[in-house]
């Protein structure tokens, strides 16, 4: 899917925050954070809609995984996860941290990225 920016991310063709990637899934840093540490979370193969996933179950092994991780590394109080795809036609689920204490979102993405990868050791 030429016209589709998150097959553009996986092929590296456009650029992203990697935060997580194994062979059949990538999560990076949303381009527009609702908050700090906000991430999507997509399987490499395209498809529409989450539950077109073939082992769907994987997946949200995949988002548990990360969960575990920003928890503890961004000081999250919990995570909502959403999946929409009303914005961007390839399925994705959104990650996002909750924190009680507002927290700056403007921290450099970079910085976040770092954070996460070391935790989620790629």
């Amino acid at each position: 899917m030429d016209d589709c920016i998150f097959c553009q991310i996986v092929e590296k063709k456009s650029p992203a925050h990697i935060v997580y990637e194994d062979n059949e899934c990538l999560a990076f840093l949303d381009k527009f954070p609702r908050t700090r540490g906000h991430l999507q979370l997509i399987p490499k193969t395209h498809y529409r809609w989450v539950w077109e996933i073939p082992n769907m179950g994987t997946f949200f092994t995949i988002a548990q995984t990360i969960i575990r991780a920003i928890i503890p590394v961004l000081g999250a109080d919990c995570v909502i996860l959403t999946t929409r795809g009303d914005e961007v036609y390839h399925a994705h689920l959104w990650i996002v941290p909750q924190y009680i204490k507002a927290v700056e979102i403007r921290q450099e993405a970079q910085s976040v990225a770092n954070l996460l990868r070391r935790a989620l050791l790629i």
